[in-house]
């Protein structure tokens, strides 16, 4: 990911890394937040800050089963976000998986509205959905 960011035009002028939060009895349940480790690694090695700006305030059910609509309505005003953090920022928005974009959709939407200049997303692995 790294590698593909700093090669980037776009991605390697971001001026913050926002990793996708898990909802926080998800986190503790499962030991790690993978899109965090993801961001956390990414950082370091683009020298791009990171900050967790995004919270999930909603204990979603998982994406796994569900078909496109149904993803996008799990997901709304799932999120909030620091805006004093991101505003008037380019933000690097980092997940492990996209499948139908609806997670990363939601992010950018809540980002956007609290004035982040521009959303860029970036991801592990892309999957069928």
């Amino acid at each position: 990911m790294a590698i593909i960011i700093q090669s980037d035009h776009f991605l390697k002028h971001a001026d913050i890394i926002v990793p996708v939060p898990l909802f926080w009895w998800k986190r503790l349940r499962r030991g790690y937040d993978q899109a965090a480790l993801l961001s956390e690694t990414v950082s370091q090695e683009c020298g791009i800050p990171m900050a967790n700006s995004l919270r999930r305030t909603k204990n979603t059910k998982t994406q796994t089963k569900l078909d496109e609509q149904r993803r996008r309505v799990n997901v709304m005003n799932a999120f909030t976000v620091e805006a004093d953090r991101i505003k008037d920022k380019s933000v690097l928005l980092i997940d492990d998986v996209l499948t139908t974009g609806a997670t990363m959709n939601e992010c950018a939407r809540v980002l956007k509205e609290a004035g982040a200049k521009m959303v860029y997303s970036c991801v592990a692995a892309i999957t069928p959905g």
